[in-house]
């Protein structure tokens, strides 16, 4: 432990408007971290490391609470104490953990640089599987968790003390600084200097309760889709696609405008129609199939939509506006998107260690715990439901509570068409009347709404559309040139941030 001067302890303890901008309070009221300067000070540690980190307003004690993952490492980075205490983790279960539930990372009086080099936590034997917590050993015991710490009870009001301050790396993903004060505390005193540099570890391959999810950034088009990133207050949803500068036609809002393939080029003579160039209709070549009319622009329309515009994110359907998906539920494991059953993970390979889950690289089971309720799968790296771990469904199923169901149960295909083996096809008879099922009259409009999503929920990124077969030109109700505002959950485009490449749909892992 550090000696520590009374008078720098005194001077600390009168210095609230100089440390304002720190975000922890101590229970006496000090604001901390402090500047005990000459010290090397966490600022000084985080501008060495290359950290965009404010070493005041970023300290938190929260998370405090941490899932181990793959790839996980924890190296002594400062000390500035007399004394070398070690790095210890636990499984916090919500109860003060005793001595023997302490497992050492880096033994007491380590030299700075050392870097734990034993099995990495998920896979000791000591792990109960589910969050972490760590703590300061070898004289003093302090823990991540401040309320296993000692409780102030001559403050008021009466708190524990806060001994370990966490910053999120911003150059290291899954990453955290673990910085501790050294000194002794109890019921009455403190017994540190609040700069919080005695000793701190940086710890890889953890990250908060919730991080690392498909989530919904709330934007439209592509840059709806994100990834649940850690913060002081739980998560934040990060986005992953930036807005691209022009449109394409492939049936996505690729400049997160609210609308959908507006203005994409195609060739001359061609239209875009359900994120396809394909052949404008016309009188000759390419008529309009019975019972539908040639627009103006080349669409083929039913009658009763020739004058009906509808507003964007909706389509005409016998006459009334409506969007694409209405009615319509997608057999498992696809959803609806422009009025088509697509899966939202073809076409989409993740980097070695992450599976495709919504349409969204996310890293496997074997590597991040699975949610309450779930069991990791470990030949796919999916989470299933527990009674689904080790069972074995046959192609056009899938497992629920235990139970092999038929893909397509349940499901409510796009008007025309039916479910088979999974997906929705062609139906032989044509499907029912139009509007039956709440889909569109022949092939589906393509506004890019994402309305009346099926049980896959709202966190269905979409990269790739699978179209269904023309009848050679464009066939869509009037309305939807400007396509939705609906969310449209898409990694198509600029998924490097999650390693995304393209794959053939043979290699898809079901969930």
């Amino acid at each position: 432990m550090r000696p520590v001067h009374p008078l720098l302890v005194a001077l600390a303890l009168t210095l609230p408007p100089v440390t304002a901008a720190a975000s922890v309070t101590e229970p006496n009221g000090l604001s901390v971290p402090i500047d005990s300067s000459p010290q090397i000070q966490l600022y000084t540690l985080f501008a060495n490391r290359n950290e965009s980190i404010n070493w005041q307003t970023d300290a938190h004690i929260t998370p405090n609470q941490f899932s181990p993952l793959c790839g996980f490492t924890a190296t002594y980075v400062l000390n500035q104490a007399g004394s070398h205490f070690g790095l210890a983790w636990y499984n916090d279960t919500g109860t003060a953990p005793l001595a023997t539930d302490l497992h050492a990372l880096l033994a007491p009086n380590s030299p700075v640089g050392a870097t734990f080099s034993g099995t990495v936590i998920k896979n000791d034997p000591n792990y109960k599987g589910g969050l972490v917590g760590f703590a300061l050993v070898g004289g003093e015991t302090h823990y991540t968790n401040a309320s296993y710490d000692t409780q102030c009870t001559g403050c008021s009001p009466q708190g524990p003390w806060v001994t370990a301050l966490m910053y999120a790396s911003t150059a290291t993903p899954n990453a955290y600084y673990i910085c501790f004060e050294d000194g002794p505390t109890s019921a009455t005193s403190w017994n540190n200097d609040g700069d919080f540099n005695d000793d701190v570890y940086f710890v890889t391959g953890i990250t908060c309760s919730g991080g690392g999810q498909p989530c919904d950034t709330g934007k439209p088009g592509i840059c709806a889709a994100g990834l649940t990133q850690c913060n002081a207050n739980g998560t934040t949803c990060q986005e992953l696609n930036p807005p691209a500068q022009t449109e394409t036609c492939n049936g996505l809002d690729d400049n997160c405008n609210g609308s959908t393939d507006e203005g994409a080029p195609c060739p001359a003579g061609k239209i875009c129609d359900q994120g396809t160039c394909v052949a404008a209709c016309n009188g000759n070549e390419f008529p309009c199939p019975a019972g539908l009319v040639c627009s103006n622009d080349g669409h083929c329309l039913d009658p009763k939509c020739v004058n009906v515009t509808c507003p964007s994110g909706q389509v005409c359907v016998q006459g009334l506006c409506k969007a694409p998906c209405d009615g319509v539920k997608c057999p498992h494991p696809q959803v609806c998107r422009v009025g088509v059953c697509v899966d939202p993970c073809a076409g989409v390979t993740c980097q070695a260690g992450q599976v495709c889950l919504s349409g969204v690289c996310i890293a496997n089971c074997n590597c991040q715990p699975c949610a309450q309720g779930k069991a990791c799968d470990k030949p796919s790296g999916q989470c299933l439901d527990s009674a689904c771990t080790g069972v074995t469904c046959g192609a056009g199923t899938y497992c629920v509570a235990g139970n092999c169901v038929d893909d397509c149960a349940g499901a409510v295909c796009p008007a025309g068409q039916t479910c088979s083996a999974g997906a929705c096809v062609a139906a032989p008879d044509g499907g029912a009347p139009p509007g039956d099922d709440g889909g569109l009259t022949g092939p589906p409009g393509d506004d890019g709404g994402l309305a009346g999503d099926d049980a896959s929920g709202p966190n269905s990124a979409i990269p790739g559309l699978g179209s269904p077969s023309k009848a050679g030109c464009g066939c869509r109700a009037v309305g939807d040139e400007q396509g939705g505002n609906a969310l449209v959950w898409v990694l198509a485009v600029g998924l490097t941030a999650a390693g995304v490449r393209r794959r053939s749909r043979s290699k898809r892992l079901r969930t």
